[in-house]
Parts: structure tokens; C-alpha cells; sequence
């Protein structure tokens, strides 16, 4: 947890994210140790971002609802409009981010309710699609995402400030029309069905700002900054959060994407991501903070559906 205590997560990088509401000394402490941690390692597990356990809980008793029923009711809330990614993605839908990888998940998408909203964007500006006789489901799944929201705009200002850059230096960058999506993804078990290019999801950089990620299994692999895959343990009360492609590209690369991917198990899987993103048409590009004579702007300027939209037309296309 924060101060460096990291006991029950050994060298994993552990802070406890109370600390962003305490002193202004405990505030600076935690921002210096999530700046370290995005800086030398790539990743850090957060206690206590914002919603509480008991709702992170709830969420996952109704994936496992979901993913319990049968295609056909599942069915109910399958999107088939390009362009859009909500409702349900059965197997087999699964974009392969390395090529001629196969990717055995499946899961139920949301984002923002933007009922009088409509877009072609990648995620598509609207309303979600919800299962049909599901009780709970939407008021449950829906109620988290905006809880979860709020907190992470925290961080975004929490980033901001860990480089003493004014608080709202990443959150003008988004609103309630960001592309910020949420997973309930499920892996199934392989049954020994095993093949060397069959893979959970394979390895990739989200392409959003950050990601907050947890998981009921182990299967997920991290890259570190040193270049060394590891399995981050499961712990329930955490979130890993790890940095996406637009982070790094305002900070010119300060902070890098964080690599991952998740193997093919023979035990089931689910995890809750929620990828935070910033608005489809804003423009992303090396902030001046962050450029000098020694490190010149490393990328060109792009929005963030731009770069979405060229991510996953690649990754399709990976399927043949």
C-alpha cells in the first residue's frame, strides 16, 4: 500500500489510492510512487480507486449471469451495425492483435448512455445494448461504469500533477462523449483443446490513456519496461492499471504503453476493463512539457478514434 509497503504483493508495485485524498504530504507521496511505478516498472496495482469492493463484486456475480446464459438469449443483445462495439461479442469476434493469433473470449461491451447520439466512430456514440430478461443487469453493470468514470477522471488529474502540470492538462481532453469503454470478458476453459496459435487475447497496447484491469484467475501477462513478460498475481481488492497509447503519446514517450496479453487457460476466466479514453475527435500530440532540444516530438499529431479506427482495422484484418 502506500508508503511502500508491499508485502502481500512482493515486488508488484501496491499503492493505495486513499492517499490522493489525505495531506498534501500524502498526496505528493502517492503521486511520486505512481509516477515511479509507471516510469520503472509500466504498471501498479491501485486499492481503494473509487467504487467500492462490494460494487466491483456486484459487477462481476453479473458477468458470470451473463456469460451463464444461453447464445441465443445472449443473442439478444448482439450488435451487428459496423462501426459500433456494445452488447455482446461472442467467440469467434475477438479481433487477433498479433496475426495469426486466435482469440478465445467473449464479452459484453458498454459505454456511455447517449441515447440522442449517433455515430459511425469506432464505439459509436448512442445507447448500450442490454440483454432481455436479465433483472439487475443494466442498473448493476451501468451504475459501476459511471462510478468508475468519476474516479478515473481523479487520475487522469492524479497524472497531471505526479509532473507538476496543471490539474486539467489531461482531463481537456475528454467528456462524457469519450470513447471510454467497459469489458465483462469471459475466457473459457480450453479443455485441452490446445493449439500453439489459440491464445486468450494476444499481445497488444490499448489504445486509449489508461486501463484499470482485474481479474477472477491468473492468464494475464505483463511486458515490463524491462522487457520481461510476467504474470501479475489475482487480488480481488485491487485494480492493475496500466498506461494505453494516447499517454504516451502527450508525454513523448515519458510514459510508455504497457504490453500484455492473456494466455489460453484450462480454468475459466473473467475479468472487468475499463479502458479510458479520451473524445473520438480529440487531437493527440506530444505536449510541449514534454519536448525539448534532447527529445524532440517522437509522434505525429492524430485523434483518438484516428488511431483507434487504424488499430482495430489492422488487427481485423490479422484474422485474414
Amino acid at each position: 500500500m502506500s508508503g511502500g509497503a508491499m508485502s502481500d504483493l512482493g515486488n508488484h508495485p501496491d499503492i493505495d489510492l486513499a492517499g490522493l485524498h489525505g495531506s498534501a504530504a500524502e498526496r505528493a507521496a502517492t503521486l511520486a510512487e505512481i509516477r515511479a511505478a509507471f516510469e520503472d516498472v509500466g504498471y501498479f496495482y491501485a486499492a481503494n480507486f473509487g467504487p467500492s469492493q462490494a460494487t466491483v463484486d456486484a459487477v462481476f456475480d453479473q458477468a458470470r449471469r451473463f456469460h451463464d446464459l444461453p447464445d441465443d438469449h445472449k443473442r439478444t443483445a448482439y450488435q451487428t451495425t459496423d462501426g459500433s462495439q456494445r452488447g455482446w461479442i461472442p467467440l469467434g469476434d475477438e479481433p487477433a492483435y498479433e496475426a495469426g493469433t486466435i482469440a478465445r473470449c467473449e464479452s459484453f461491451d458498454l459505454a456511455m448512455e447517449l441515447p440522442g447520439e449517433s455515430s459511425a466512430e469506432f464505439g459509436g456514440l448512442g445507447a448500450n445494448l442490454w440483454p432481455n430478461d436479465l433483472p439487475g443487469f443494466q442498473d448493476t453493470v451501468y451504475g459501476w461504469y459511471l462510478q468508475a468514470r468519476h474516479a478515473a477522471r481523479q487520475l487522469f488529474v492524479a497524472f497531471a500533477e505526479m509532473y507538476d502540470l496543471a490539474p486539467d492538462t489531461f482531463t481537456r481532453f475528454e467528456s462524457e462523449r469519450s470513447s471510454s469503454m467497459m469489458r465483462l470478458l469471459r475466457y473459457p476453459p480450453n479443455q485441452g483443446q490446445i493449439a500453439d496459435n489459440i491464445v486468450g487475447i494476444s499481445a497488444h497496447t490499448d489504445y486509449e490513456a489508461f486501463t484499470l484491469m482485474s481479474q477472477t484467475a491468473p492468464g494475464l501477462e505483463l511486458l515490463t519496461r524491462e522487457g520481461v513478460w510476467i504474470e501479475p498475481p489475482v487480488f480481488q481488492d485491487r485494480f492493475i492499471v496500466i498506461v494505453g497509447d494516447m499517454l504516451e503519446r502527450l508525454t513523448n514517450g515519458r510514459l510508455q504503453a504497457t504490453r500484455h496479453r492473456v494466455n489460453d487457460t484450462d480454468w475459466e476466466r473473467l475479468s472487468l476493463i475499463l479502458f479510458n479514453a479520451f473524445d473520438a475527435d480529440a487531437v493527440i500530440a506530444p505536449l510541449a512539457d514534454f519536448v525539448t532540444v534532447d527529445s524532440p516530438a517522437a509522434y505525429e499529431p492524430t485523434t483518438q478514434v484516428a488511431h483507434i479506427n487504424a488499430e482495430v482495422s489492422a488487427a481485423v484484418a490479422n484474422k485474414g
